[in-house]
Parts: C-alpha cells; sequence; structure tokens
C-alpha cells in the first residue's frame, strides 16, 4: 500500500505516525525534531500522504477487510475498546499457536498487525474513533449513534450498580443489563462495559465501580475485604494473607503480622473466634461471648437456652459449650418462672 505514495518523507512520516514500521505510533512532535519541522507541518504532510491512500483504486483493495472490520463490530454492538478489537483481529492474521509464539518472541509484529488494522479504519471512513476520556478508554464504533447508545446503557449500568452497592459476577452483571436493556445481546453488553472506565473488573473477576475499594483496593485492608467479601464466610487472618498474595499478586507481598493488624483496626472487620475475622456487615457483633449473650437478652427479651445458643452461633464462631458455660454465670443471667433466661435485674 504504501509503495503508491511516491514521496519516500510522506511514505515514512505515515509509516511512523502509525505504527507500521515498529508497532508503535510516533507523535508529531518526535517526527518533526527528527526532520527539523513543525508538528503542523507534520500534520500536512500525513494529510496528504492519507488523501493518496484514500483514492478509489487504492481503497478498493481494502474493501473486504473493511466488510470484516464492519461485521465484527455488528456483533459487539457497533462499539468495542480498540485493545479488545484488535487483539481480536489478531486472529485473523495469525492463527491462535502463532499469537502465543509471537507474544514470547516478537511482540513487535503483533503490534505491527494492530497498527495496519487502525490505519485501514482510518482509512475507511465508515467507523467512528472515540477518544480516551474519563468515561471511555479508547473504542471504535459503527456510527455516531452506536456511540450515544454505548454511553446511554453504560449510563443506566452506573446507576443500577450505585444502587446495588454490591459487587457482581460476570454473568450476574450480563443478566442484570439485559433486564434494563433487553434488545442488547450478551456480546453487545460485555463490550459497552469493557470499555467503560466506571465499571472494572476486580482480580476474583468481579464487577463493580472503579472507585469501590473492593474493585480498586487502596492497600492490605482493602484486599482483605475483598477476599471475605468472596468468600462469604469468616477466615482465620492466616488464610486472609494467603488469598491475598494468591488472588491478588502484586510486587509487594502481604504479611500476616500487617494483615492481622488491619484487620484489628478496620471497623469493618470483626474477630469472632479465635484468629477468625468476619465483615460487621455479615451481622457479626464484637465483644467476648458473655457481651454478646447481654446484647441478644437486651434486645430480645428472655429467651430459652437454645434460642441463645442459636443466636450467639450467628455473631460468634465459638464452641456451644463455652456459650452455656457463660450463660451460668449468675452475676449477670438468671432464670424466670419460665425456664427462660434474662439479664439479672
Amino acid at each position: 500500500m504504501l509503495q503508491n505514495i511516491p514521496n519516500p518523507r510522506t511514505k515514512e512520516v505515515i509509516a511512523r505516525r502509525f505504527g507500521l514500521k515498529d508497532g508503535q505510533r510516533h507523535t508529531l512532535e518526535a517526527i518533526g525534531q527528527d526532520y527539523k519541522i513543525t508538528r503542523e507541518r507534520v500534520r500536512q504532510i500525513e494529510e496528504s500522504g492519507l488523501a493518496v491512500l484514500r483514492q478509489e483504486k487504492i481503497a478498493a483493495k481494502f474493501q473486504p477487510v473493511l466488510d470484516l472490520l464492519a461485521e465484527h463490530l455488528s456483533e459487539y454492538g457497533d462499539f468495542k475498546r480498540e485493545d479488545s478489537l484488535f487483539n481480536d483481529l489478531n486472529f485473523v492474521c495469525f492463527p491462535s499457536k502463532e499469537i502465543e509464539r509471537l507474544r514470547e518472541e516478537d511482540p513487535i509484529e503483533l503490534n505491527r498487525c494492530h497498527a495496519a488494522f487502525y490505519l485501514i479504519m482510518t482509512l475507511g471512513r465508515r467507523f467512528e474513533r472515540v477518544p480516551e476520556s474519563d468515561h471511555f478508554h479508547t473504542a471504535w464504533a459503527g456510527n455516531k449513534e452506536s456511540v450515544k447508545k454505548a454511553k446511554k446503557t453504560l449510563d443506566s449500568v452506573v446507576k443500577y450498580l450505585d444502587g446495588k452497592k454490591t459487587v457482581l459476577k460476570d454473568f450476574e452483571l450480563v443478566g442484570a443489563v439485559k433486564n434494563l436493556h433487553p434488545e442488547l445481546s450478551d456480546k453487545a453488553i460485555s463490550s459497552y462495559i469493557d470499555a467503560s472506565k466506571n465499571i472494572e473488573r476486580n482480580h476474583l473477576g468481579q464487577y463493580g465501580m472503579a472507585k469501590w475499594p473492593e474493585i480498586s483496593p487502596k492497600g492490605v485492608k482493602d484486599k482483605a475485604y475483598i477476599i471475605l467479601k468472596s468468600a462469604g464466610h469468616p477466615l482465620h487472618f492466616s488464610e486472609v494473607t494467603s488469598l491475598i498474595n494468591k488472588s491478588i499478586p502484586s510486587a509487594r507481598p502481604a504479611y500476616i503480622q500487617t494483615v492481622h493488624n488491619e484487620l484489628i483496626k478496620d471497623p469493618r472487620f470483626i474477630l469472632v473466634g479465635r484468629g477468625l475475622y468476619a465483615l460487621s456487615e455479615w451481622g457479626y457483633q464484637p465483644g467476648t461471648v458473655l457481651e454478646t449473650i447481654s446484647g441478644i437478652l437486651k434486645k430480645e427479651g428472655p429467651l430459652s437456652k437454645q434460642e441463645i445458643l442459636k443466636k450467639v452461633l450467628e455473631k460468634r464462631i465459638v464452641k456451644e459449650n463455652t456459650v452455656l458455660i457463660n450463660l451460668q454465670n449468675k452475676k449477670f443471667f438468671e432464670r424466670n418462672q419460665e425456664g427462660k433466661y434474662t439479664i439479672k435485674s
């Protein structure tokens, strides 16, 4: 294609601007410095080169590729994040085994493939490139209406998640969006979410608002919250540490003592047994078994031994015998005529 551009410098500018040589897109300023010309002059040279390539006899050669791109975008609601789009299209260039080999041995070749798609889509003028913003990663759309549709859908998803205030698995989020927008395919929904900057996925594959600590943990305590929330039941602090390092790895590993200290200090976590921590939002309460029994009786009134045992074990992880021994403390508890326990007056 580039052989159709007669001027060597123009050909070089196009190759560098789109990353056709080394897979990296060069800026106007960088190219201008090399040629000792202004950024505006580089832009003019680029436009003249694109004008040559847009000639009907040249552009027609890319029609099959443009049709393929349009078909692929259509499958995904006519809106797709740029890097995801180009990664998908790599399979058009190479067999899957070859892609794995190139990722390890020659990533520049894959980037050059991305660059070729980028140039062809730019020449086609039938696609809308959506630059990166506060709301979107860089994306491509079939037309301006597709951009509006994606934004409208994502606005409703953000509103839904803000009201839900809990992370969702992939199929749960897709199902929720499907209820809001039944006309959208699963692929379209996933593609819109992938392009959003406001909705992200954490290391455990759960979706939520990017600002949530469950999605973008800022430290050990947020990571501990993600682990416990995902487990859905109390864990020992050593197990929390192990799961952090396994499921949410980072350059700095989590240490048992650090995790334990954070669990102690943060009110989101409740000690419910020997080294066992739960989330306070699950209904567990801090304090000794004696304090837990007292709190239950203050709230519920007289209760039988079995009722007390059941309610304490919902809030603390202790042996039944520990509860029964505390219940026999006559300084704090007594039994009424019905045989139920009350707080001693």
